[in-house]
């Protein structure tokens, strides 16, 4: 059994080397796009990758056959850019070809376990065809719920939260009532509400809270600490320590020190396990000890370690990870990946105030099933900070969006 992968530039161009390579027998295991700058596909642009597989016993019967006429390859009908496999390539109700017998040359038998194999690469590519089956491009929409699934994706929502919406909706609702914009968009909001994780902001209690902060670099994890520590330090200002931890990025440590004179609250700088212990033995009161730790990419997977070493010196309750609303969505999905370093985390999501699309913050947030904790909304502080509640930020998109949808009535 040889099992391959190929890269290519677009889908056609990938089945044809698996043709080239495995023939017209391969069974097509797997596809998928490569996003382009990452370590699976450095090139600037977008790749294509099909996983293929040949039984080479089969190959082996074949290896006298009858003569017959030879037959041109198959090529995809055209227009058929982003077709996912060919159906000459895999069809797991293609009954098996019986080799010709061959004087003198006995048909080889398959190796032990051989059949279990291919049942199971049948029985795989039978569930890649329902999955593809029940896509949510497939289905067929009513106009007034269709409208909305539109929206939602142009308001940046994920393919499979969008999916799992209409799928409620169908199950929910009938009739006259798919039709009903008011009706449907009070029913998404109920639906994509139980689809959201909850929110979780950060409370003081009798004892000291250790809190983190991780995320990529220019995330705003600096002014989310500030931010925090300015709301806590309202109410008691003396409890309050704020850590700067980043050494790495220019102008950091100022940053920090005018927000803590702002706030009226201690700064310190910890870059060190032990600093970062001498600095909590210091301040054996606070009841609130914010670190702000160095940025690091998503793909940074020795980075992120370290940060978590350096936090679990100083036993931290949890750690915020701050992803900046402005990115994409599968960036916010290679961040909160990355941080599952981390054993108790919370999301906090920055720059809210400059988003235009929010859905890839409630498709992040849905997929990845973590507590939200705050929104930063603005630069000010003190201020411009609120609880990351998710049902409201839901609420607001499907209303605009139904918004649109009596304007355009």
């Amino acid at each position: 059994m040889k099992i391959r992968k190929y890269v290519a530039r677009n889908m056609p161009e990938a089945l044809q080397q698996v043709r080239e390579d495995l023939g017209e027998d391969a069974v097509i295991l797997n596809t998928r796009q490569l996003r382009r700058n990452t370590r699976f596909n450095p090139h600037g642009e977008a790749r294509v990758e099909i996983t293929a597989a040949l039984d080479e016993a089969a190959a082996g019967r074949a290896a006298f056959p009858a003569a017959a006429p030879e037959r041109p390859p198959a090529v995809p009908p055209p227009g058929d850019e982003g077709a996912e496999r060919l159906e000459h390539l895999a069809r797991p109700d293609r009954p098996e070809r019986a080799p010709a017998p061959q004087p003198g040359f006995p048909p080889p038998a398959r190796p032990e376990g051989m059949e279990q194999v291919l049942k199971q690469l049948r029985l795989l590519q039978e569930t890649v065809e329902r999955l593809e089956r029940r896509a949510p491009a497939s289905l067929v929409f009513p106009k007034a719920l269709g409208r909305l699934m539109d929206r939602l994706h142009s308001a940046g929502l994920s393919p499979a939260l969008i999916g799992q919406l209409a799928q409620g909706l169908f199950q929910e609702l009938e009739g006259e009532v798919l039709e009903d914009r008011e009706k449907l968009g009070e029913r998404a909001v109920s639906l994509l509400a139980g689809l959201l994780p909850p929110c979780q902001d950060i409370r003081i209690g009798r004892g000291r809270k250790v809190v983190g902060f991780t995320g990529a670099s220019g995330a705003g994890k600096t002014t989310a600490a500030a931010k925090i520590a300015a709301g806590f330090a309202m109410k008691r200002r003396e409890g309050i320590v704020l850590v700067s931890a980043d050494g790495e990025r220019v102008g950091a440590l100022d940053q920090a020190r005018v927000f803590a004179e702002i706030i009226g609250i201690k700064l310190e700088t910890a870059y060190e396990e032990g600093e970062l212990r001498a600095v909590l033995d210091r301040h054996p009161q606070a009841r609130l000890v914010l670190i702000d730790t160095a940025g690091c990419g998503p793909h940074e997977r020795r980075a992120w370690e370290q940060r978590r070493q350096f936090l679990a010196a100083a036993d931290v309750c949890q750690v915020q990870v701050v992803i900046d609303g402005l990115t994409g969505y599968e960036h916010m999905l290679d961040v909160i990946d990355a941080s599952q370093v981390f054993p108790e985390r919370r999301l906090l999501f920055a720059k809210m105030d400059e988003v235009v699309r929010p859905g890839a913050v409630l498709s992040a947030a849905s997929h990845s099933q973590l507590p939200t904790s705050y929104f930063s909304v603005g630069p000010s502080l003190p201020g411009a900070i609120e609880a990351g509640d998710l049902r409201k930020l839901a609420e607001k998109v499907i209303g605009a969006i139904a918004g649109k949808g009596q304007q355009a009535k």
